[in-house]
């Protein structure tokens, strides 16, 4: 288990270091199933691929700064049930419209909408990252959070089970 926590003073390279390794990690060995938790959502940076370090990973995507929308719809494409649960705010639109308005016949990230969720994570098959932290370019760079990785087996077993009951009690996007 780690805890990270960020002082509101800025991007933190912990933070964003864990999230893009997380990431680049999901890239390379998709979960059968990616969840991600957050109230209000943007489309922030989460790998750094401006030297083109992860083409060999990201072939299709060019030498920039990678998205959050992005790096979800190539799991999905890749083959992870990607599921993403927010609430219905004008915030979340752009993000939310990115996900849901992916061309082509392929796999897609699953939006739904839950109008009281709080919980903030994300959750693959070999670890959870959750805290006060949403997936913004405030819970980023502007406001002091605190999150916790474990890579506990029992612990992320029992967080799929509580998400899947969210999930299953949350409306569709759109």
């Amino acid at each position: 288990m780690r805890r990270i926590t960020t002082s509101g003073r800025g991007q933190t390279r912990v933070l964003n270091d864990l999230m893009q390794n997380l990431l680049i990690t999901e890239l390379l060995v998709p979960s059968g199933q990616l969840w991600v938790l957050s109230p209000w959502i943007s489309d922030i940076e989460v790998i750094d691929n401006t030297a083109g370090q992860f083409k060999t990973v990201l072939p299709g995507l060019p030498s920039r700064r990678i998205r959050l929308t992005e790096v979800l719809i190539e799991l999905a494409r890749r083959g992870s049930d990607v599921r993403v649960l927010t609430r219905n705010v004008e915030s979340n639109v752009v993000a939310r419209q990115r996900l849901e308005n992916v061309g082509g016949l392929g796999a897609k990230p699953a939006v739904r909408i839950h109008p009281n969720l709080h919980d903030k994570g994300i959750l693959g098959d070999r670890f959870h990252l959750q805290g006060s932290m949403n997936f913004t370019y405030f819970g980023q760079a502007v406001n002091a959070e605190g999150v916790t990785l474990t890579r506990d087996p029992h612990a992320i077993a029992e967080v799929r089970i509580a998400y899947n009951a969210l999930y299953e009690g949350a409306g569709h996007a759109g």
